[in-house]
């Protein structure tokens, strides 16, 4: 693949997605603990109709804030991640209980919340939580995780635009003149879209048709959805803080 020199493209944080399983508990969980490192359901999994879970819905948490150094995330009280999450970086797919759940962000070894939050999780759903910079500073938006199955023959990919100063952006496909999604704005994200498994040059315009960046030969491959995330400042001087592109898999279906 050859990259813009301010570009990282198909950095890819791999996070199984549960939403394939939601509906049989014991191996939609057990994904979820092998990816995040605990074992202790993978002993069960030959006697699925003994196990019985308690009603969750599961969320991958994503930091696209340039600036932060990294945050421990907190779910009412219960602390999330053990280490800091930094820009860039993913938690993989975790189950949490259904309801109104405060979400609280805050520096390594620090009380002081940076942000704080609350989002209703409805049970069996799936979801991306985007952590941002507004104004310099923290926020969070919570994204409905809602695709079509990938086949063999055609990947799901979506875009989220996280750049403060980038403005309502477009991404077109080749030389295709009409963009697979338009005009999305800070914050905001478009539905999932298929995508024949090939390979693509990617480009992303602001509303004036203004180029922000490129990527050429980007492999989507079949039995995979993704999320493209736009991150970064269309103006810095600030290497680790420029305008970036970074493609997520959310989910593998094997």
């Amino acid at each position: 693949m050859r990259l813009g020199s301010v570009l990282k493209l198909n950095q890819q944080i791999r996070m199984m997605s549960v939403k394939s399983f939601a509906m049989k508990h014991v191996k939609s969980l057990a994904t979820v603990a092998l990816l995040a490192g605990t074992m202790g359901l993978t002993s069960c999994l030959d006697d699925d109709d003994q196990l019985d879970y308690p009603d969750a819905g599961y969320i991958s948490i994503y930091n696209g804030a340039a600036s932060n150094s990294g945050v421990i995330v907190y779910a009412d009280q219960n602390r999330v991640n053990n280490l800091p999450l930094k820009y860039a970086e993913a938690l993989p797919y975790s189950n949490f209980f259904p309801g109104d759940r405060l979400f609280k962000f805050s520096e390594p070894n620090s009380l002081t919340s940076l942000l704080e939050k609350e989002f209703e999780i409805k049970i069996d759903s799936v979801y991306s939580m985007f952590v941002l910079e507004d104004a310099g500073e923290l926020d969070a938006v919570l994204v409905d995780d809602d695709w079509s199955e990938p086949t063999a023959e055609e990947a799901q990919i979506r875009m989220i635009n996280l750049s403060p100063d980038a403005g309502s952006v477009s991404l077109r496909i080749d030389e295709v003149e009409d963009p697979i999604f338009s005009d999305l704005a800070f914050k905001s994200n478009s539905e999932f879209a298929g995508l024949a498994t090939a390979i693509y040059d990617l480009t992303v315009i602001s509303s004036d048709g203004e180029t922000l960046a490129t990527a050429t030969n980007v492999e989507l491959d079949g039995n995979r959805v993704y999320s493209l995330v736009l991150r970064g400042y269309k103006q810095t001087t600030e290497n680790a803080k420029k305008l970036d592109l970074q493609l997520l898999t959310n989910y593998i279906d094997y």
